[in-house]
C-alpha cells in the first residue's frame, strides 16, 4: 500500500506495490510523464518510469514490488527517506520539459518518500 500525505509525501513499506496518480494535467499536449527516485546522494534508484498522457489530464504510475523493493531501509533504521521528481515532456517541432510540483509544494521543495522496512515477506 502507497500513502500520499497532503503535501507530496509518499509512504510506503519496502517491497509493496501501489499506484501513484498525477492528475490536472493539461490535455492539449500529448505529455510523456517521468518518475523517477534518488537516494540522499541524488543517485537515480532504479529506472525512471514512463507513462504516455495521450491527451488526458491524469496518468497513474504502477509501483510494482521489484520497484520498490530497491528501497532499502537499514538494519539500525526505523525508516529511509528518499526523493522523487516527475517531469512533463513533450515531443514535436518545440519540445517542452516542465518539472511538475505536487499540492502544496513550491520551488526548490523536495518531494518526500518515507520507506519502512518490510513487514512480512509474502508470496
Amino acid at each position: 500500500m502507497i500513502i500520499i500525505d497532503n503535501d507530496g509525501t509518499i509512504s510506503l513499506y519496502q517491497g509493496d506495490s501501489g499506484e501513484i496518480t498525477i492528475d490536472g494535467l493539461d490535455s492539449s499536449a500529448n505529455y510523456t510523464i517521468y518518475f523517477a527516485i534518488t537516494d540522499k546522494n541524488r543517485n537515480l534508484v532504479g529506472n525512471e518510469l514512463q507513462v504516455v498522457a495521450n491527451n488526458t489530464d491524469t496518468v497513474t504510475f504502477i509501483l510494482a514490488s521489484e520497484f520498490t523493493e530497491l528501497l532499502s531501509v537499514p538494519h539500525n533504521k526505523n525508516y529511509e527517506i528518499y526523493y522523487y521528481g516527475i517531469k512533463a515532456c513533450t515531443s514535436g517541432d518545440e519540445p517542452t520539459e516542465d518539472t511538475l510540483f505536487v499540492s502544496g509544494s513550491f520551488y526548490g521543495d523536495v518531494n518526500r518518500i518515507i520507506v519502512y522496512p518490510r513487514k512480512v515477506k509474502g508470496a
